[in-house]
């Protein structure tokens, strides 16, 4: 157990957004360090059991934050195939303590054939596991279990399990936490009714409960003889309190073609029945207010009625039944989380950001939640302030995209953000309106170029368009297009100026495939062919990210052709340093990772044999240079040796020159 207070905490982790203050002491509780898992091809699954010591009961969580990272394990191949992985609570207080195999996170492998550690193939998630607070005290034993039957003597992953566990008075203290059903159960089976399997649970409230919640994990696997039930297909739910439905709700995904971790080796952009690959399984939860203490209730499931024939799928699902007693606040707003800007890999879709940051607040509080002031800023800089209005219920959220300009001139690489006056009065638990994040520069675009397209044979599902983020104009707009033809468009735009380019694949469907499938997708080259995306400045191909989209592309660029749904990036037009001199048309210059803490890259191009590349300090002073022999290429500068502050890259080649600006941290 490593006690930390917020300095560290947000140092580490509030740039996914986790609001805090320093007020609130952070525990961060590692229950798996550097696991490499690996399947059991005999019995089909593995467990990996690990001791926790978390805070004792006299400490009060606002909130617990489960962490788990994945990457391919070193000298092995990543896992192939997409299966199943749960996180459970085995025992409590030691070894002679109570045993519960409570399942409180489900995650769903991705496609990784193909990857190795060498490729630094990881990615981060967070699970928002304050429900379960009654189970994080003490000694706790996690246990990790990998399913699957593949090979494993050259594949397997390594992962890292975290607990961050912020205290403070809780938005509403659960009491008491009851499984109610557990298990994967037939669908469709007359002769094995998954209702027998899913039967009704009577509990007798703690009397000082005045509200619960039915919180689920429920996701579709197996494909029968009648509609490839449960995983490709989409089947209701119903939750009965005391008889009466209180929700319906059904099993799917509609989002995997816009997943975080792309491109995966498999069928990574198929919808699927709760879940995708490479993502977290979520949370379905049904909050029930205002309930009697002492009283007796019933909780059911119920499952769309269905019939198959034969080979049978399975709905698998963990339900519980959470007791709270009442909630704490009546006007409390949360900032629930800070999409962009955010370094973090979950967001990588979303992120640099050269306008309208992204962030989702939480009603915490009794009392619906109908206007809120959110103030932002970078850190160093002048604030905006948008008034957000809407209605949410007790833990509804809203996800927010904050239009008032932000002034990105301030060289601290630091977005705070704050909120405040929910329901024009007092927040009556400020400590996590605030949060904290690092960003990144966008990129730079000169205000003409080329954007290049060559379709594939499903025009009718692509669309691409230019927005400008000043004032969320669509400035150009790219479609019905034609099946295998190319498209060279001369975009010209204003000088200093932020843009979103954003390439769609949701279009309807003209060949009987599913869409969002980007522009090459393994499974579909055989019937529609790849296409490619390109952009250009009189002829040269800039570099974004070093590459083009084409079929050809890199595996694991973020502009690979493989990109499902959509692929988008934020630019700027033009620097805004005054020491920026002209972009010719031949140039191509990309500075990354920016801000740095000790290296960077710098992608060059232009038309020169021979060119310099220099590195400045704020004073003009050259603290360093390289000199590039090749029209193009990467070269790499250590700021570790740097203090904390601004630089500047300088590319000469000929008479013509570009500057960058980089923010070491």
């Amino acid at each position: 157990m490593n006690k930390t207070l917020l300095t560290l905490f947000v140092a580490i982790l509030s740039s996914f957004g986790f609001a805090a203050k320093a007020s609130q002491d952070t525990t961060v509780v590692t229950s798996h360090q550097d696991v490499v898992i690996k399947t059991n091809p005999a019995v089909g699954h593995t467990l990996y059991p690990q001791w926790a010591e978390f805070p004792n009961t006299n400490v009060s969580y606002r909130r617990v934050m489960m962490m788990l990272e994945f990457e391919c394990a070193p000298g092995l191949m990543c896992g192939e195939w997409d299966y199943i992985n749960n996180v459970y609570i085995g025992h409590l207080g030691g070894v002679n303590g109570d045993s519960l195999g409570y399942e409180i996170a489900r995650f769903i492998t991705p496609y990784g054939k193909g990857r190795y550690a060498s490729s630094n193939w990881s990615h981060t998630w967070y699970y928002d596991v304050t429900d379960f607070a009654p189970l994080l005290h003490d000694s706790v034993e996690v246990i990790y279990q990998h399913t699957g039957y593949e090979g494993n003597t050259d594949r397997g992953w390594k992962i890292n399990v975290k607990f961050i566990c912020v205290e403070g008075t809780p938005v509403r203290e659960p009491i008491a936490v009851h499984k109610l059903w557990s298990g994967s159960f037939p669908m469709g089976n007359i002769n094995n009714p998954v209702e027998s399997h899913l039967i009704p649970v009577q509990q007798t409230l703690n009397s000082q409960t005045n509200n619960v919640r039915i919180r689920m994990m429920n996701t579709g696997h197996g494909a029968d003889s009648a509609e490839n039930c449960m995983e490709f297909c989409a089947k209701y739910r119903e939750i009965m309190w005391d008889n009466n439905m209180v929700s319906h709700k059904s099993i799917w995904r509609n989002d995997c073609g816009s997943n975080a971790l792309y491109p995966q080796a498999g069928t990574w952009i198929y919808d699927r029945g709760g879940w995708c690959p490479g993502s977290p399984v979520r949370y379905d939860d049904v909050d029930i207010l205002n309930v009697a203490g002492s009283s007796q209730h019933t909780v059911d499931m119920n499952m769309e009625p269905y019939t198959a024939y034969k080979s049978f799928g399975n709905i698998n699902t963990t339900g519980f039944l959470i007791e709270y007693k009442p909630i704490a606040s009546t006007n409390d707003a949360t900032l629930e989380n800070v999409i962009a800007p955010s370094p973090e890999s979950e967001f990588l879709r979303y992120n640099p950001i050269c306008n309208q940051p992204i962030i989702v607040i939480r009603n915490s509080g009794s009392t619906d939640l109908t206007s809120l002031n959110i103030h932002y800023g970078v850190e160093g800089g002048p604030t905006s302030l948008f008034q957000w209005t809407g209605n949410l219920k007790f833990m509804q959220t809203d996800t927010v995209t904050l239009t008032t300009p932000v002034n990105w001139t301030a060289s601290s690489g630091n977005f705070v953000i704050y909120t405040s006056e929910p329901n024009n009065a007092t927040d009556q638990y400020n400590a996590d309106d605030t949060a904290r994040t690092t960003f990144a520069t966008p990129r730079i675009m000169p205000k003409s170029f080329v954007v290049s397209l060559r379709t594939d044979g499903a025009a009718s599902e692509k669309y691409y368009r230019i927005i400008d983020m000043n004032n969320g104009n669509i400035v150009f707009d790219k479609n019905n297009l034609t099946d295998n033809t190319t498209y060279n468009d001369t975009i010209n735009l204003a000088a200093n100026a932020c843009y979103k380019f954003y390439f769609g694949c949701d279009g309807p469907s003209n060949w009987g495939g599913q869409n969002k499938s980007g522009l090459n997708f393994w499974a579909y080259t055989q019937y529609i062919g790849s296409g490619s995306l390109s952009f250009k400045n009189l002829g040269s191909t800039l570099p974004i990210n070093g590459l083009s989209l084409s079929g050809s592309a890199t595996a694991f660029a973020a502009t690979s052709a493989d990109f499902g749904a959509f692929y988008s990036f934020n630019f700027t037009t033009e620097s805004t340093l005054s020491v920026s001199q002209v972009n010719k048309a031949e140039f191509g210059l990309e500075v990354y990772p920016n801000p740095t803490s000790d290296l960077i890259n710098v992608i060059y191009s232009s038309n020169e044999e021979k060119s310099r590349i220099e590195l400045f300090d704020m004073q003009g002073r050259r603290l360093d240079y390289q000199t590039a022999t090749q029209k193009a290429g990467v070269a790499e500068f250590n700021l570790a040796a740097y203090p904390t502050g601004i630089y500047f890259i300088k590319y000469l080649a000929g008479e013509d020159v570009i500057v960058r600006k980089v923010i070491k941290q």
